[in-house]
């Protein structure tokens, strides 16, 4: 293994609610940075990049060329605000320390998008859909209808996704959604309908909360307080911007697949060989599709998959064991950070419900509605 093989060495999840009044989206952000340093046991002078989300003057993405003020002198930043969250910026925080741009990178940060800080937040208009009465559910619902047309998947499926996510979360004390549970299948067809097929329980919850992740070179990682989990693959996948044409199965339907062969190809592993999934779950349908695109069933075959149980966390392929954004948290931007945040602590062996023996770990964010996905396969070293 190469000395600057990338790894991550630091997590932090700040607290999620559905409100937190007495927080401000730079208090959250701090928390989540500083955080992830001193998890990494570093400390803040230690760090010389910064891809860090957090809303500038006027709601626009802040500087990260602003974190110096906090860390220290840095030798890579990043302003783009997708470009610092989940599995997109962890690749490129990987990428810019395998190149030798900075050598401990933290990524994250938090965006209050539940207050209309985002482009899918509250108050925020959708230009290209609005006008159409069109929105974010809606978008991703065109693609579980025509799935369940073309292939019958059935409602109950859907729900079972829903029963099985909301459950993990509800025995989670950091999850949203905490002493809420258990959930049935028959629980979520009987909430009311949102946009068909989808029942509010089928849909993720809205909140606010932040997270980030340190990531550094295996060769400085000797010296920290964990054991560092390596950054084996990833993948990326776009086509076209997100929410302004209708987002439809013949072109989006199995978004992934390409980022998911060159993810699993760099890795050096198979989709059977994952322990754990970390996938952005916005709605129930988006996992069975996820898992049809990462090669983990057919296409058509995911319905069938997830009513045998196989994504419960004693299942064959455990997903979202932390609650996901159907039951632990949807902040934004940031909750793509924490399918991250989940997927160390399930290889370091201390997440909440924890996979026994995991080993590899897959995270998904975005999906077929968004109309783009990035992917990345860590491993336990």
């Amino acid at each position: 293994m190469s000395a600057r093989q990338p790894v991550i060495v630091g997590v932090h999840a700040t607290e999620q609610a559905l409100s937190l009044p007495h927080r401000d989206a730079m208090d959250l952000a701090v928390e989540a940075v500083t955080g992830a340093i001193a998890d990494a046991g570093l400390r803040p002078s230690d760090v010389d990049g910064a891809q860090v989300d957090w809303p500038g003057p006027g709601g626009v993405p802040g500087e990260g060329s602003s974190w110096a003020r906090l860390l220290g002198d840095l030798r890579w930043t990043s302003d783009a605000m997708l470009d610092n969250a989940g599995s997109r910026g962890l690749l490129k925080a990987a990428a810019a320390v395998s190149a030798g741009l900075a050598d401990t990178v933290v990524v994250g940060g938090c965006r209050l998008v539940s207050r209309g800080g985002g482009p899918v937040g509250a108050g925020t208009p959708l230009e290209f859909t609005d006008v159409w009465g069109s929105y974010v559910v809606a978008q991703f619902a065109l693609v579980a209808a025509r799935h369940m047309h073309r292939f019958g998947t059935t409602p109950r499926q859907l729900a079972e996704v829903a029963a099985t996510i909301r459950t993990n979360g509800s025995t989670n004390p950091e999850a949203m959604m905490y002493g809420r549970g258990p959930y049935t299948a028959d629980d979520v067809l009987a909430s009311r309908m949102v946009a068909t097929p989808f029942h509010l329980l089928d849909c993720c919850i809205v909140g606010e909360g932040g997270g980030a992740v340190v990531v550094t070179t295996a060769e400085r990682a000797r010296d920290l307080r964990h054991r560092p989990v390596a950054v084996l693959g990833g993948g990326m996948e776009y086509h076209q911007a997100a929410y302004a044409n209708p987002a439809l199965y013949r072109e989006v339907g199995m978004i992934g697949r390409d980022a998911a062969a060159r993810a699993f190809g760099t890795a050096g592993v198979s989709p059977a060989e994952v322990d754990v999934f970390s996938l952005y779950d916005p709605n129930s349908f988006e996992v069975i599709r996820q898992l049809e695109a990462l090669g983990v069933c057919d296409e058509g075959e995911g319905g069938p998959l997830v009513e045998s149980g196989a994504i419960a966390v004693g299942g064959k392929y455990p997903v979202n064991p932390d609650g996901g954004c159907l039951s632990y948290a949807w902040n934004g931007t940031q909750q793509m950070t924490l399918k991250v945040v989940e997927a160390v602590r399930q290889l370091r062996g201390s997440a909440v419900h924890q996979v026994a023996g995991a080993e590899v770990a897959v995270v998904g964010n975005a999906g077929s509605g968004a109309q783009h996905y990035e992917m990345s396969v860590l491993g336990r070293l």
